[in-house]
């Protein structure tokens, strides 16, 4: 309990990071798409892209904050099902690129 607590902190930290950085893409893909259009269309594709991922990135870390604060067993508990989704957005995420 004393290690994961200790990476609590590192969690909660990366989990504001992602968070910041991922409402600032996607205030900038919105604002892109509603009001001027200063993003080229390679680029916005590819903006996206990131975007699945950041969304992904940020939802498992602060996740991982929460269950690290719990115990052992909550947290293996939500790296399986962190895994799980991990695993399954790659085909959602691959199908951006048809």
């Amino acid at each position: 309990m004393l290690i994961l607590g200790r990476f609590s902190k590192l969690f909660e930290l990366l989990g504001k990071i992602g968070a910041f950085f991922t409402v600032a893409l996607i205030g900038i893909i919105y604002f892109n798409n509603g009001v001027v259009h200063f993003i080229g269309a390679d680029t916005l594709r590819v903006m996206t892209i990131i975007k699945e991922y950041a969304v992904l990135f940020t939802l498992v870390l602060v996740g991982l904050s929460v269950a690290s604060k719990r115990g052992l067993i909550i947290f293996v508990v939500w790296c399986v099902l962190a895994a799980l989704a991990i695993g399954f957005s790659f085909p959602a995420i691959i199908n951006l690129f048809k």
